[in-house]
């Protein structure tokens, strides 16, 4: 690592600021999303981070610019021009991590792909988020965001929607969402592998290759809803979740995942009758479906007899779980939304004081690091062009860059000989222990038994997929027994997951000052749904709870109005996304929190929330006005299946099929057609090209598409992306296992690829809570070695 306390000389001086990657320089050469979200999530940690754009300026021309383009340098360079491109070459020389998100073998035009950086720089950690990973056969495809969408599964309903005709011409039709899911949890997977390879060059002095494919990232989007099973799959019990119609029109999502908080919300709208008649009865619910669907019924008529905010109040104030349907301008307007930190004002110099995210994750004791607001393009180009030739010429003050090292041997899991111990449940917390494991960490999963569980699902959640690699225990931390066991796990741990309700925490004994007296150099991770601090930091949430309160759903929904009593998760797609990236934010947190320590840095605590991941997922649009009450700023949702002529879904005889395009593009695709595009206007030629493609088959079509040069992919539906044979077999990404509880069970795995340290996906886990005798047994030895 690069000595940040010795600033360097002249234009050199590093602009990234106190963190846990202050002296880690980044050169970043993204475009649009993908990239320059990666690199936004190192600058936020302290990297100094130089963006390198063409001459014109960045690609994607949007408001969003604000927050993906803050905290960094900026020059332009010509990479057409033999000199910029030398100087470029020199520039990654000085480097610790390059980021680009052009289509596999791009960089190579410009003498930028990883071998050749590699080797002028053996310490680099060359990092791509290409739409399709170098070893897919559609790597050349141009791959748009709706592109990469329609691949994964993201358009197609989930195969429970379908109408079981058997005939393709009855199955629900594709629903466009505006949410750019395979740019931002491919941002978030880069940032994660960066991270990881960070902290295993600290330990082996070289650097590596790291891809996150846009496609392979929608994977552990989806990761739970790609899951299936032979037989016996997981149960699931109504205790009334769902989406309603309040008094004023407005609607809610109320959640109930446990029985608690059913009666906890019946009991506080007065309607205790309902427990006396029976409606509210565990067991009864549980055995009875029909009595769930009366349940609902009630629920349905209770909510419209009040306003959506005083429904909301009132879960706020019992406990329960409930979030008001909001626009992204209503919750800027909240004041949860700044003092939680998941949304905070920058000065941009052309659009003044404006709404961004905030901290994605928030590290201490770094403090909550000062977000700068991007600099004017090419502002910084003199000054590190002048640095570029002195060092290119030999007369640089010191050399740019950590000479190379050979490597320390074998290259071991990134975090081989790390112990996570996770007390988290549902399903972002405890991704974020899985990722862990994936890295190499040993996870010890702790939780109370699961055959006490009151939720409406079978605990521990989604066990076969999220406790995947770690070692189980049944821990009961109300007891005396229980904590001793946690205080001798958590003293020879070095990470902590947890993400219990706050104030939870202290009555278990799991606070940090407590767990800081037994083990001082832990990096203890939390998550939440709003954060520990603002007037929301108690309020109980889940995902869903989230993404209703901060904006998301409204804009995905655009107008579409959900039945009252309908199913809680209506985001397209449908998958639990929010979670998931959550759960990618707080693997991020943990490693550059390891990597933090491995500085010397002490009393390393990591915080992130399910809001704050929203704000990622909304970045195309929560960009605004400071006001908010003034115009959105948001991007047009546009119809049902797309944004624009060009970029948008079309129905061929065959199926479904998105096609992405510039507008000159949508034009040339026009006339390969056939289509007189002479003085037409782009809507007249909309509806022409509806037809023409409505009256052939996708295959007929597909030489105009690739003449046109736009990118085009067929709708595919998650199961057939998950199906034997399919793409995510093809690629690695398909695990199998056979079982004899549930027979063949399939799932995704791991998604970053390192050339050096893979990920691993881990053991399908056992009978939840088997490992504790041996747990016990290995902590008598510890102890008898001391």
């Amino acid at each position: 690592m690069r000595d940040a306390s010795v600033p360097d000389a002249g234009p050199w001086r590093v602009l990234g600021g106190p963190g846990p990657l202050s002296g880690v320089r980044v050169v970043d050469f993204g475009q649009y999303i993908a990239g320059p979200m990666a690199a936004m999530l190192l600058a936020d940690q302290g990297a100094d981070v130089i963006r390198i754009d063409p001459p014109g300026g960045p690609r994607w021309q949007s408001p969003a610019n604000t927050a993906l383009l803050r905290g960094r340098r900026s020059i332009v360079l010509d990479l057409a021009d033999a000199e910029d491109r030398a100087r470029a070459q020199a520039l990654v020389e000085s480097a610790d991590v390059l980021i680009e998100n052009f289509r596999p073998g791009a960089m190579a035009r410009w003498g930028l792909d990883p071998a050749a950086c590699t080797a002028r720089n053996p310490r680099l950690i060359y990092c791509s988020l290409p739409g399709f990973s170098r070893h897919d056969p559609r790597a050349q495809v141009p791959a748009w965001e709706g592109v990469v969408m329609a691949a994964g599964g993201a358009y197609a309903p989930l195969p429970s929607m379908l109408e079981n005709t058997g005939d393709p011409a009855d199955v629900l039709p594709p629903l466009f969402t505006p949410v750019p899911l395979a740019s931002v949890l491919a941002a978030m997977e880069a940032a994660m592998g960066v991270a990881a390879a960070l902290v295993a060059r600290e330990r082996d002095q070289t650097g590596q290759v790291v891809e996150a494919p846009l496609f392979d990232a929608l994977l552990e989007a989806s990761s739970s809803r790609a899951m299936t099973f032979e037989r016996h799959a997981p149960r699931f019990s109504d205790f009334g979740s769902g989406v309603y119609r309040c008094a004023d029109g407005r609607m809610v999502t109320f959640l109930a995942n446990w029985f608690r908080h059913l009666r906890l919300f019946v009991e506080a709208a007065g309607r205790q009758a309902w427990i006396a008649d029976g409606l509210v009865d565990l067991h009864a619910l549980r055995e009875d479906p029909q009595l769930g669907v009366e349940l609902r019924r009630r629920l349905v008529e209770l909510f419209a007899s009040r306003d959506a905010r005083e429904w909301e109040a009132l879960a706020q104030a019992s406990g329960c779980t409930v979030g008001m349907l909001r626009t992204a301008q209503e919750w800027l307007a909240e004041p949860a939304a700044v003092e939680s930190g998941a949304v905070t004002l920058l000065d941009d110099p052309d659009r003044g004081r404006t709404h961004v995210p905030g901290l994605a994750v928030e590290v201490e004791p770094f403090g909550r690091a000062e977000i700068r607001p991007p600099r004017p393009v090419g502002t910084d180009t003199d000054a590190i062009v002048r640095a570029i030739d002195q060092q290119m010429s030999g007369s640089s003050r010191r050399p740019l860059g950590s000479p190379p090292q050979a490597s320390a041997g074998p290259r071991r899991p990134a975090l081989a000989g790390v112990r996570v111990l996770d007390l988290s449940r549902v399903v972002a917390a405890p991704t974020t222990a899985k990722l862990l494991g994936q890295w190499g960490a040993d996870v010890v999963k702790i939780d109370a038994d699961p055959s006490k569980s009151e939720a409406s699902f079978e605990e521990p959640a989604l066990h076969e997929h999220l406790n995947r690699g770690k070692r189980t225990a049944i821990v009961d931390l109300h007891s005396d027994e229980g904590r001793q066991v946690f205080s001798r796990l958590v003293s020879r741990s070095d990470v902590l997951v947890q993400n219990f309700t706050v104030g939870t925490d202290e009555r278990l004994g799991t606070d940090e000052r407590t767990v800081r007296e037994q083990a001082p150099d832990i990096v203890s991770v939390y998550l939440n749904t709003f954060g520990t601090r603002g007037p929301w930091a108690g309020v109980r949430g889940f995902a869903e709870i989230a993404n209703v309160t901060s904006g998301l759903t409204d804009h995905v929904l655009d107008g579409r109005t959900p039945r009252s009593g309908s199913d809680p998760t209506i985001d397209a797609p449908r998958w639990f996304y929010t979670d998931y990236a959550t759960g990618l934010l707080g693997a991020f947190g943990a490693l550059i929190g390891l990597y933090g320590r491995s500085q010397g840095v002490a009393n390393v605590a990591v915080e992130t929330s399910l809001v704050r991941a929203t704000m990622l997922e909304q970045i195309s649009w929560i960009v605004g006005s400071a006001v908010p009450e003034a115009e959105a700023t948001a991007v047009d949702a546009g119809e049902p299946f797309g944004q624009r002529p060009w970029q948008r879904l079309y129905q061929a005889a065959d199926g479904w099929v998105f096609v992405g395009a510039t507008p000159g593009q949508f034009v040339k695709l026009c006339r390969c057609l056939d289509l007189d595009t002479d003085d037409r206007e782009v809507a007249e030629l909309e509806v022409e090209l509806e037809q023409v493609l409505a009256a052939g088959s996708m295959h007929e079509r597909e030489r105009a598409f690739r003449d046109a040069g736009s990118g085009f992919h067929p709708v595919v539906r998650l199961d057939e992306v998950m199906a034997p044979g399919g793409p995510a077999e093809a690629l690695g990404l398909r695990l199998v296992d056979r079982t004899e509880d549930f027979g063949v069970v399939a799932m995704a795995g791991p998604v970053v690829r390192m050339s050096a340290t893979p990920m691993i996906p881990g053991d399908f886990p056992g009978r939840f809570g088997a490992d504790l005798p041996a747990l016990l047994d290995e902590l008598d030895d510890l102890d008898e070695r001391v």
